[in-house]
């Protein structure tokens, strides 16, 4: 795919993955609609775009409102004309931590970002893209969506669920000229990725995540995981009991490692 002129609209695009990307995008020539809950980082971030001499716009968005979703994508089409790439990228991890120990309503604040999420600006985009004769949808998933970890129950269980819904939508749009493509990033030194204390061979930076996603793009990749880890989903196709056990050993330690960091300190006063 080229990506000059390319418009593409990014969720959660105020820091992380979501910024870099942008900035990578931008250096390439794509144009670049910019939506997050968090006015002045994702307005930063535009602006750092313009004065390298990039495109960008900023747009209020939180993609568990409905209307603010309908908002953003009349103002981007209103912008530009059309929407060439969605990258549904909003949403986090959350914190590692057991199931029967967390609270019923984080598991559904997990699904109303990034199922409904991305369900959301999914639904709000296609019709543009179909009456414009093509486009292509991005859903920023996960390994654990594929091969579940331990401690983060709700998180694997939602990307496990916008991974079946791409997958379905594959089928519905076949005969259309919209693509949908999963992309995993590794796992990241971002905000959320550091709430996951995973003992892994290396941690990536923001800016080579961004770089695999934007490959992705260019090498018109319909399914990548990034950073190594489509070993593990090839060890999990071919054995899926030795892949269960070792994302159980690499979860439960990390679980683990982040709540005893969490745990109150127990030494008595004055020690």
């Amino acid at each position: 795919m080229r990506l000059t002129d390319k418009v593409i609209f990014i969720t959660g695009a105020s820091r992380g993955i979501g910024a870099a990307s942008a900035r990578q995008l931008a250096q390439r020539g794509a144009r670049l609609v910019l939506g997050a809950r968090t006015a002045a980082p994702l307005q930063a971030v535009a602006d750092d775009i313009r004065d390298a001499g990039g495109e960008a716009l900023a747009v209020p968005l939180d993609v568990t409102d409905p209307a603010s979703v309908q908002a953003a994508v009349d103002v981007a089409l209103a912008r530009y004309g059309r929407i060439d790439v969605l990258i549904n990228n909003a949403g986090n991890g959350g914190a590692l931590g057991f199931l029967l120990d967390t609270d019923p309503d984080a598991t559904r604040a997990m699904f109303e970002v990034h199922v409904f999420g991305a369900e959301r600006m999914t639904r709000a985009v296609l019709p543009a893209m179909l009456a414009q004769g093509g486009g292509r949808v991005v859903n920023v998933v996960s390994t654990v969506g594929y091969v579940p970890m331990p401690g983060a129950a709700a998180y694997c269980a939602a990307k496990a669920a916008v991974i079946a819904l791409t997958e379905a939508l594959r089928g519905e749009l076949a005969d259309h000229p919209v693509t949908l493509v999963l992309f995993s990033p590794p796992h990241t030194q971002t905000e959320a990725g550091r709430d996951w204390p995973l003992d892994l061979p290396r941690t990536f930076q923001p800016d080579e995540a961004a770089a695999a996603l934007v490959a992705t793009l260019q090498r018109d990749r319909r399914d990548w995981l990034a950073g190594g880890n489509q070993t593990l989903l090839w060890l999990q196709r071919i054995s899926p009991r030795w892949a269960a056990g070792i994302m159980r050993g690499i979860g439960l330690d990390a679980t683990r490692k982040a709540l005893a960091l969490k745990a109150p300190a127990l030494a008595p006063p004055g020690t």
